[in-house]
Protein backbone atom coordinates (compact mmCIF):
# COMPACT_ATOMS: atom_id res chain seq x y z
CA UNK A 1 0.00 0.00 0.00
CA UNK A 2 1.50 3.63 -0.92
CA UNK A 3 1.56 6.19 1.41
CA UNK A 4 -1.01 8.24 -0.82
CA UNK A 5 -3.21 5.38 -0.61
CA UNK A 6 -3.10 5.13 2.85
CA UNK A 7 -5.50 6.73 5.74
CA UNK A 8 -4.76 7.29 9.09
CA UNK A 9 -8.16 7.20 10.20
CA UNK A 10 -8.69 3.18 9.31
CA UNK A 11 -5.52 2.31 10.69
CA UNK A 12 -5.46 0.17 13.81
CA UNK A 13 -9.36 0.72 14.58
CA UNK A 14 -9.12 4.39 16.21
CA UNK A 15 -11.36 7.37 15.34
CA UNK A 16 -10.48 10.62 13.64
CA UNK A 17 -9.98 13.58 16.37
CA UNK A 18 -10.25 17.08 15.67
CA UNK A 19 -7.10 18.02 14.06
CA UNK A 20 -7.18 21.73 15.85
CA UNK A 21 -6.79 20.03 19.02
CA UNK A 22 -2.95 18.55 17.64
CA UNK A 23 -1.05 21.95 18.39
CA UNK A 24 -0.05 21.20 21.91
CA UNK A 25 2.81 18.25 23.15
CA UNK A 26 2.46 15.04 22.52
CA UNK A 27 -0.48 16.14 20.00
CA UNK A 28 -4.03 16.92 22.18
CA UNK A 29 -5.53 17.44 25.48
CA UNK A 30 -5.72 13.27 26.02
CA UNK A 31 -1.87 13.84 25.43
CA UNK A 32 -2.21 10.36 23.34
CA UNK A 33 1.55 10.99 21.06
CA UNK A 34 -1.31 10.64 18.33
CA UNK A 35 -0.83 12.14 14.82
CA UNK A 36 -3.50 12.49 12.34
CA UNK A 37 -1.08 12.86 9.49
CA UNK A 38 1.72 10.92 7.75
CA UNK A 39 4.99 10.51 8.71
CA UNK A 40 8.05 9.11 6.51
CA UNK A 41 8.36 5.25 6.19
CA UNK A 42 11.31 5.47 4.53
CA UNK A 43 14.06 7.60 4.42
CA UNK A 44 15.10 9.86 1.61
CA UNK A 45 16.50 12.76 3.02
CA UNK A 46 17.18 15.88 5.83
CA UNK A 47 14.51 18.21 4.26
CA UNK A 48 16.04 20.95 6.25
CA UNK A 49 17.78 21.83 9.22
CA UNK A 50 17.18 25.13 11.61
CA UNK A 51 20.36 25.94 13.82
CA UNK A 52 19.65 27.66 17.23
CA UNK A 53 22.90 28.39 20.04
CA UNK A 54 21.90 25.91 22.12
CA UNK A 55 20.39 22.25 22.88
CA UNK A 56 17.24 21.62 21.64
CA UNK A 57 14.61 20.10 24.53
CA UNK A 58 11.51 21.51 24.06
CA UNK A 59 9.31 19.36 21.79
CA UNK A 60 8.20 20.96 18.55
CA UNK A 61 4.47 21.80 18.00
CA UNK A 62 3.00 22.11 14.17
CA UNK A 63 0.63 24.59 13.50
CA UNK A 64 -0.53 26.49 10.01
CA UNK A 65 2.96 25.43 8.40
CA UNK A 66 4.64 26.38 10.92
CA UNK A 67 6.32 24.55 13.87
CA UNK A 68 7.35 26.30 17.12
CA UNK A 69 9.83 25.43 20.08
CA UNK A 70 12.33 26.70 22.19
CA UNK A 71 16.12 26.46 22.77
CA UNK A 72 18.34 26.07 25.84
CA UNK A 73 19.42 29.71 23.93
CA UNK A 74 16.65 31.09 25.50
CA UNK A 75 14.66 32.15 22.67
CA UNK A 76 11.43 30.78 21.44
CA UNK A 77 11.20 29.87 17.43
CA UNK A 78 8.46 29.75 14.57
CA UNK A 79 9.63 28.24 11.84
CA UNK A 80 8.13 27.66 8.58
CA UNK A 81 7.53 23.80 8.17
CA UNK A 82 8.01 23.52 4.14
CA UNK A 83 11.23 25.93 4.28
CA UNK A 84 12.59 25.55 7.01
CA UNK A 85 13.24 29.13 7.23
CA UNK A 86 12.54 31.47 10.35
CA UNK A 87 9.50 33.65 10.56
CA UNK A 88 10.11 35.22 14.16
CA UNK A 89 11.88 34.25 17.41
CA UNK A 90 11.63 36.07 20.90
CA UNK A 91 13.90 36.14 23.32
CA UNK A 92 13.37 35.27 27.34
CA UNK A 93 15.66 35.54 30.24
CA UNK A 94 16.34 31.66 30.44
CA UNK A 95 16.19 28.41 28.96
CA UNK A 96 13.08 26.75 27.39
CA UNK A 97 12.91 23.39 28.19
CA UNK A 98 8.30 23.69 27.78
CA UNK A 99 6.49 22.48 24.66
CA UNK A 100 3.96 24.91 23.40
CA UNK A 101 0.52 24.79 23.47
CA UNK A 102 -1.26 26.92 20.27
CA UNK A 103 -4.57 28.42 20.13
CA UNK A 104 -7.03 30.83 19.23
CA UNK A 105 -3.72 32.29 17.24
CA UNK A 106 -1.81 32.74 20.49
CA UNK A 107 1.59 30.58 21.19
CA UNK A 108 2.13 29.71 25.17
CA UNK A 109 4.87 28.25 26.73
CA UNK A 110 6.92 28.21 30.08
CA UNK A 111 10.73 29.19 30.29
CA UNK A 112 13.52 28.91 32.52
CA UNK A 113 13.03 32.40 34.08
CA UNK A 114 9.73 31.30 36.02
CA UNK A 115 7.31 32.87 33.06
CA UNK A 116 4.60 32.05 31.20
CA UNK A 117 4.50 33.48 27.91
CA UNK A 118 1.68 34.20 25.61
CA UNK A 119 2.93 35.31 21.92
CA UNK A 120 0.70 36.22 18.83
CA UNK A 121 1.42 33.11 17.14
CA UNK A 122 2.18 35.28 13.75
CA UNK A 123 4.72 37.52 14.37
CA UNK A 124 6.04 36.49 17.98
CA UNK A 125 4.77 39.87 19.65
CA UNK A 126 4.14 39.55 23.42
CA UNK A 127 0.61 39.22 24.41
CA UNK A 128 1.41 39.00 28.00
CA UNK A 129 3.19 36.99 30.42
CA UNK A 130 2.98 35.66 34.13
CA UNK A 131 5.34 35.25 36.47
CA UNK A 132 5.00 32.31 39.08
CA UNK A 133 6.12 32.32 42.57
CA UNK A 134 8.41 29.43 42.05
CA UNK A 135 11.90 28.13 41.11
CA UNK A 136 11.86 25.69 38.85
CA UNK A 137 15.29 24.62 39.12
CA UNK A 138 16.79 20.82 38.03
CA UNK A 139 16.85 18.34 40.96
CA UNK A 140 19.01 15.69 39.41
CA UNK A 141 20.98 15.27 35.95
CA UNK A 142 18.02 13.63 33.93
CA UNK A 143 15.40 16.61 35.00
CA UNK A 144 15.54 17.17 31.69
CA UNK A 145 12.43 18.87 30.63
CA UNK A 146 9.59 22.05 32.29
CA UNK A 147 5.69 21.52 32.51
CA UNK A 148 4.04 22.24 29.11
CA UNK A 149 0.99 23.96 29.24
CA UNK A 150 -2.54 22.85 28.14
CA UNK A 151 -5.54 24.99 27.18
CA UNK A 152 -8.96 24.20 27.61
CA UNK A 153 -12.23 26.06 27.56
CA UNK A 154 -9.69 29.16 27.61
CA UNK A 155 -8.02 28.61 30.54
CA UNK A 156 -4.28 27.87 30.20
CA UNK A 157 -3.20 25.13 32.47
CA UNK A 158 0.63 24.17 33.62
CA UNK A 159 2.76 22.64 36.23
CA UNK A 160 5.36 24.94 38.12
CA UNK A 161 8.31 24.00 40.75
CA UNK A 162 7.77 23.85 44.57
CA UNK A 163 4.51 21.84 43.79
CA UNK A 164 2.11 24.82 42.47
CA UNK A 165 0.04 24.11 39.58
CA UNK A 166 -1.64 26.95 37.85
CA UNK A 167 -4.73 27.73 35.90
CA UNK A 168 -4.79 31.47 34.03
CA UNK A 169 -7.27 32.96 31.81
CA UNK A 170 -6.30 32.50 28.35
CA UNK A 171 -6.73 36.40 26.77
CA UNK A 172 -5.10 38.03 29.20
CA UNK A 173 -3.18 35.86 31.84
CA UNK A 174 -4.93 36.67 35.12
CA UNK A 175 -4.84 34.16 37.68
CA UNK A 176 -7.82 32.18 38.04
CA UNK A 177 -6.42 29.38 40.24
CA UNK A 178 -3.58 28.27 41.98
CA UNK A 179 -2.87 24.79 43.59
CA UNK A 180 -0.38 23.63 46.41
CA UNK A 181 0.44 19.99 45.40
CA UNK A 182 2.15 17.35 47.93
CA UNK A 183 3.48 14.07 47.94
CA UNK A 184 1.05 11.87 50.22
CA UNK A 185 3.21 10.62 53.13
CA UNK A 186 6.09 13.12 52.87
CA UNK A 187 4.19 15.99 53.84
CA UNK A 188 6.47 16.45 57.21
CA UNK A 189 9.90 15.33 55.22
CA UNK A 190 10.14 18.31 53.67
CA UNK A 191 10.08 16.69 50.19
CA UNK A 192 7.84 18.97 47.92
CA UNK A 193 6.51 17.60 44.43
CA UNK A 194 8.17 18.61 41.00
CA UNK A 195 5.70 19.17 38.21
CA UNK A 196 7.65 18.52 35.23
CA UNK A 197 4.53 16.08 33.87
CA UNK A 198 2.43 18.36 31.42
CA UNK A 199 -1.40 18.38 32.31
CA UNK A 200 -3.86 16.40 30.43
CA UNK A 201 -7.72 17.18 30.33
CA UNK A 202 -10.66 15.23 29.55
CA UNK A 203 -14.42 16.30 30.39
CA UNK A 204 -13.37 18.61 32.80
CA UNK A 205 -10.83 17.18 34.87
CA UNK A 206 -6.97 17.71 35.01
CA UNK A 207 -4.71 14.63 35.23
CA UNK A 208 -1.03 15.24 36.11
CA UNK A 209 1.94 13.90 37.40
CA UNK A 210 3.87 14.58 40.40
CA UNK A 211 7.64 13.60 41.32
CA UNK A 212 9.45 13.90 44.20
CA UNK A 213 13.54 13.03 44.44
CA UNK A 214 15.13 13.07 47.43
CA UNK A 215 18.17 11.46 45.76
CA UNK A 216 20.61 11.14 49.04
CA UNK A 217 18.07 9.32 50.79
CA UNK A 218 17.18 7.36 47.13
CA UNK A 219 13.83 8.32 47.51
CA UNK A 220 11.52 9.08 44.38
CA UNK A 221 8.25 8.81 45.33
CA UNK A 222 5.01 10.34 42.82
CA UNK A 223 1.50 10.10 42.30
CA UNK A 224 -1.40 10.72 39.42
CA UNK A 225 -3.51 13.56 40.86
CA UNK A 226 -6.87 14.75 39.36
CA UNK A 227 -8.47 18.37 39.48
CA UNK A 228 -11.24 19.89 39.29
CA UNK A 229 -10.59 21.82 35.94
CA UNK A 230 -12.99 24.93 37.21
CA UNK A 231 -11.73 25.02 40.65
CA UNK A 232 -9.01 23.33 41.31
CA UNK A 233 -10.01 20.75 44.07
CA UNK A 234 -8.41 17.32 44.04
CA UNK A 235 -11.12 14.94 43.02
CA UNK A 236 -8.47 11.63 43.79
CA UNK A 237 -4.60 10.97 44.51
CA UNK A 238 -3.36 8.00 42.99
CA UNK A 239 -1.67 5.20 45.46
CA UNK A 240 1.83 6.05 46.33
CA UNK A 241 4.17 4.51 43.28
CA UNK A 242 7.32 5.97 42.01
CA UNK A 243 8.06 9.89 40.16
CA UNK A 244 6.20 10.45 37.27
CA UNK A 245 7.91 12.47 35.28
CA UNK A 246 5.62 11.69 31.91
CA UNK A 247 2.42 12.89 30.86
CA UNK A 248 -0.66 11.05 31.97
CA UNK A 249 -2.12 9.55 28.38
CA UNK A 250 -6.47 9.36 28.82
CA UNK A 251 -8.41 7.01 27.22
CA UNK A 252 -11.93 6.35 27.70
CA UNK A 253 -11.90 5.40 31.47
CA UNK A 254 -8.07 4.49 31.38
CA UNK A 255 -5.15 6.66 32.31
CA UNK A 256 -1.69 5.47 31.06
CA UNK A 257 1.81 6.32 32.17
CA UNK A 258 5.34 5.07 33.46
CA UNK A 259 7.52 6.37 36.39
CA UNK A 260 10.49 6.45 36.82
CA UNK A 261 11.01 2.46 39.23
CA UNK A 262 7.86 1.34 39.20
CA UNK A 263 7.26 0.60 35.88
CA UNK A 264 3.96 1.05 33.52
CA UNK A 265 0.44 1.76 35.06
CA UNK A 266 -3.11 1.40 33.78
CA UNK A 267 -5.39 3.45 36.43
CA UNK A 268 -9.18 3.76 36.74
CA UNK A 269 -9.51 7.71 35.89
CA UNK A 270 -13.27 7.80 37.93
CA UNK A 271 -11.13 6.38 40.95
CA UNK A 272 -7.18 6.88 40.39
CA UNK A 273 -7.25 2.82 41.75
CA UNK A 274 -4.54 0.60 39.76
CA UNK A 275 -6.28 -1.66 36.57
CA UNK A 276 -2.81 -2.99 35.97
CA UNK A 277 0.63 -2.57 36.23
CA UNK A 278 3.53 -4.02 34.34
CA UNK A 279 7.52 -3.90 34.84
CA UNK A 280 8.17 -4.47 31.34
CA UNK A 281 9.84 -1.06 30.82
CA UNK A 282 11.95 -0.03 33.82
CA UNK A 283 12.46 3.54 34.68
CA UNK A 284 10.77 5.56 32.51
CA UNK A 285 11.18 9.40 31.96
CA UNK A 286 9.29 10.29 28.99
CA UNK A 287 5.36 10.13 28.11
CA UNK A 288 3.41 7.20 26.62
CA UNK A 289 1.94 6.78 22.93
CA UNK A 290 -1.62 5.17 22.35
CA UNK A 291 -3.44 3.86 19.01
CA UNK A 292 -6.07 1.84 19.05
CA UNK A 293 -5.37 -0.62 21.60
CA UNK A 294 -2.00 -0.44 21.54
CA UNK A 295 0.27 1.64 24.03
CA UNK A 296 4.54 2.24 23.13
CA UNK A 297 6.97 3.25 25.64
CA UNK A 298 10.73 3.72 25.69
CA UNK A 299 12.70 2.88 28.50
CA UNK A 300 15.80 4.01 29.80
CA UNK A 301 17.99 1.60 31.68
CA UNK A 302 16.82 -1.74 29.46
CA UNK A 303 17.91 0.07 26.57
CA UNK A 304 13.96 -1.32 25.41
CA UNK A 305 11.10 0.12 22.89
CA UNK A 306 8.09 -1.76 23.71
CA UNK A 307 4.45 -2.30 22.32
CA UNK A 308 1.85 -3.42 24.92
CA UNK A 309 -1.99 -4.48 24.53
CA UNK A 310 -3.49 -1.37 26.86
CA UNK A 311 -6.12 -3.71 28.32
CA UNK A 312 -3.72 -6.08 29.94
CA UNK A 313 -0.38 -4.47 29.96
CA UNK A 314 0.69 -7.87 28.04
CA UNK A 315 4.04 -7.52 25.60
CA UNK A 316 2.97 -7.30 21.52
CA UNK A 317 6.36 -6.79 20.81
CA UNK A 318 10.52 -5.31 22.11
CA UNK A 319 12.76 -3.92 20.12
CA UNK A 320 16.36 -3.50 21.37
CA UNK A 321 18.34 0.17 21.17
CA UNK A 322 21.88 1.11 21.74
CA UNK A 323 21.11 3.30 23.69
CA UNK A 324 18.55 4.63 26.47
CA UNK A 325 14.98 6.40 25.48
CA UNK A 326 14.01 9.74 27.80
CA UNK A 327 11.94 11.20 25.26
CA UNK A 328 8.64 10.42 23.96
CA UNK A 329 7.44 8.52 21.08
CA UNK A 330 4.95 9.62 18.81
CA UNK A 331 2.68 7.71 15.60
CA UNK A 332 0.96 8.22 12.93
CA UNK A 333 -0.72 4.48 13.58
CA UNK A 334 1.14 3.03 11.01
CA UNK A 335 4.76 4.06 11.86
CA UNK A 336 6.19 5.05 15.46
CA UNK A 337 8.63 7.15 15.61
CA UNK A 338 11.13 7.18 18.83
CA UNK A 339 15.00 8.62 19.33
CA UNK A 340 17.91 8.18 21.91
CA UNK A 341 19.84 9.92 24.74
CA UNK A 342 22.28 9.54 27.33
CA UNK A 343 24.12 12.23 29.34
CA UNK A 344 26.13 9.04 30.69
CA UNK A 345 27.66 7.95 27.31
CA UNK A 346 28.19 9.85 23.78
CA UNK A 347 27.94 6.00 22.33
CA UNK A 348 24.70 5.78 20.02
CA UNK A 349 23.61 8.87 21.46
CA UNK A 350 20.92 10.95 18.93
CA UNK A 351 19.48 8.09 16.86
CA UNK A 352 15.58 8.66 15.51
CA UNK A 353 14.26 5.65 14.88
CA UNK A 354 11.01 4.60 12.39
CA UNK A 355 9.23 1.38 13.25
CA UNK A 356 6.54 -0.69 12.21
CA UNK A 357 3.59 -0.04 14.51
CA UNK A 358 1.94 -3.76 14.02
CA UNK A 359 5.22 -5.72 13.81
CA UNK A 360 8.51 -3.92 15.53
CA UNK A 361 9.91 -4.45 12.63
CA UNK A 362 13.14 -1.09 11.60
CA UNK A 363 11.91 1.00 8.91
CA UNK A 364 15.02 3.31 9.22
CA UNK A 365 17.10 5.54 11.48
CA UNK A 366 18.93 8.71 11.64
CA UNK A 367 21.94 9.95 13.93
CA UNK A 368 22.06 13.27 14.81
CA UNK A 369 25.42 14.77 16.44
CA UNK A 370 23.51 15.29 20.07
CA UNK A 371 21.62 12.69 22.41
CA UNK A 372 17.94 13.56 21.84
CA UNK A 373 15.24 14.56 24.58
CA UNK A 374 12.95 16.20 22.57
CA UNK A 375 9.91 14.09 20.99
CA UNK A 376 8.94 13.88 17.19
CA UNK A 377 5.77 16.15 15.89
CA UNK A 378 4.47 14.46 12.52
CA UNK A 379 3.52 16.49 9.59
CA UNK A 380 2.44 15.35 6.24
CA UNK A 381 5.21 12.74 4.89
CA UNK A 382 8.06 14.55 7.51
CA UNK A 383 8.90 14.12 11.09
CA UNK A 384 10.40 17.12 12.95
CA UNK A 385 12.53 16.38 16.00
CA UNK A 386 15.31 18.78 18.18
CA UNK A 387 18.90 17.73 18.87
CA UNK A 388 21.39 18.63 21.63
CA UNK A 389 23.37 19.50 19.01
CA UNK A 390 21.24 22.42 18.35
CA UNK A 391 19.44 21.98 15.30
CA UNK A 392 15.96 21.27 14.64
CA UNK A 393 15.54 18.37 12.21
CA UNK A 394 12.88 17.63 8.95
CA UNK A 395 13.28 14.39 7.40
CA UNK A 396 11.36 12.67 4.83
Amino acid sequence: MSMKQWSSKSSMGYSQRNQSDASMFRGDLKHTGWYDTEGPREFHQVKWRFQTNDRIRSSPVIAKQTVYFGSDDHNFYAVNTITGELKWSYQTEGAIKSSAAIANETVYFLSGDEKLYALNADDGALKWSYTTEEKDDPRDPVDYWQSSPAVADGIVYFGAGEGSFYALHADHGELVWKKKLSLCGYENEGLVPILHSSPAVDEGVIYMGLSGYDLSAQKEPGHVVALDAKSGEQIWMSPLVSAVDGSVVVDDNTLYFGTRNGGLYAIDKRTGQVVWHSDIAPYLLGSLALVGDTLFSGSSDSHMFVSLDKATGGKKWMFPTLNAIHASPSTDGRTVYFALGNHYTEENHGLIYAVDAETGEQLWTYQTEGNIYSSPALDHGVVIIGSDDGYLYAIE
